[in-house]
């Protein structure tokens, strides 16, 4: 899951050093009664102001977290990213009036200086010399982790510590464990030899397969799947096109983040004609066109549901994933994900 965040790191050093030689000071309103300490999921004690006025967020994850919990209104700029910033911002125009700090992969360093957040949201990969830089310079870090559902959890509970809203966090989290239950009622009960073999792709390329380490895997392992390459260790193991015959996936899954390729990439690949999944035509590409529910984030439940009824389809007739994403988006993004843009 690390690779949406890798390209901070460098615009992160940036920043710190233009704050630095600016020697900007926003202060951190350490007046008694004015704030108080969290400790974050890298275990680190934050000072953090009790009255949250404005709010930046560094990864999608946070960003997400923000707009679930209602606090969308507090983000100094937009907040989230790729096609989901593009579909919110078609049809928002709040949002849309809001700067975008982050162009491709470069950070407008002097806006963000300016825009002056009381608080930083930032994935727990950050590197801790450059969360340090920003707090130097009066802006407090919490970092946030979401490698598992679990985590993810936690990092909601804490984001909605800090902003005073903790009844709507755990009102997200039971929405998103009610989605959980509705999968494993129906899927927990498969016997190990008859659950469908997937292989998780993505995303840089067709070798690049989720291990057993990432949430792909439990995403996997609770919609009734047995992931071909659960007993891989890391993050997005290169495996080569011999290995993946020999395992043989019937289905295979296509992560949506970069949109680099394709199902047809596998298709003509004839490395990988006799292998199951390519054979039957059963390779799909992760939803959703708008935004990864593949990804560290609550929100990835959607992706397991679908996955669920992509893997069982006779077992999940009932569903009607659209409307069960339409209600899921309204609530916790402020639109419908068919509103957005959204499509299956």
């Amino acid at each position: 899951m690390r690779n949406t965040h890798i390209f901070f790191f460098g615009w992160l050093a940036c920043l710190g050093f233009v704050l630095s030689a600016a020697g900007c000071d926003f202060g951190r309103r350490e007046v008694a009664g004015e704030t108080r300490i969290v400790v974050d999921q890298m275990g680190r004690r934050v000072t953090v102001p009790k009255n949250i006025e404005r709010i930046a967020a560094l990864h999608h994850f946070g960003g997400k977290v923000i707009f679930a919990l209602g606090a969308q209104d507090l983000l100094v700029d937009q907040a989230l990213y790729h096609h989901e910033n593009t579909a919110m911002a078609r049809i928002n125009p709040v949002f849309a009036a809001k700067p975008k700090l982050i162009d491709g992969h470069n950070l407008n360093n002097e806006e963000m200086v300016a825009l002056r957040p009381d608080i930083a949201i930032a994935y727990a990969s950050f590197d801790p010399s450059e969360m340090e830089r920003l707090e130097h310079a009066g802006i407090p870090v919490v970092a946030i982790r979401g490698e598992t559902l679990e985590e993810s959890y936690a990092g909601v509970r804490l984001v909605a510590k800090v902003l005073g809203r903790e009844q709507r966090g755990e009102e997200y989290i039971a929405d998103c464990r009610k989605l959980c239950r509705l999968v494993t009622e129906r899927t927990a009960a498969i016997p190990r030899d008859e659950r469908v073999k997937v292989l998780f792709s993505g995303p840089k390329n067709i070798y690049s397969v989720a291990t057993g380490d990432m949430l792909q895997d439990t995403l996997l392992t609770m919609a009734g799947g047995y992931n071909v390459a659960s007993s891989l260790k890391g993050f997005w193991a290169t495996v080569s096109p011999e290995q993946v015959a020999s395992w043989n996936p019937d289905v295979i899954f296509l992560g949506s983040s970069l949109d680099t390729y394709g199902a047809g990439a596998l298709f003509d690949n004839g490395m990988l004609e006799t292998v199951n999944a390519v054979k039957h035509r059963r390779v799909y590409v992760f939803p959703s066109n708008i935004g990864w529910w593949d990804y560290p984030a609550p929100h990835c439940v959607l992706g397991l549901v679908w996955a669920a009824k992509m893997l069982y389809p006779e077992r999940f007739v009932d569903i009607d994933m659209q409307a069960l994403a339409d209600d899921f988006y309204q609530k916790y993004l402020g639109y419908s994900f068919t509103a957005m843009g959204g499509r299956l």
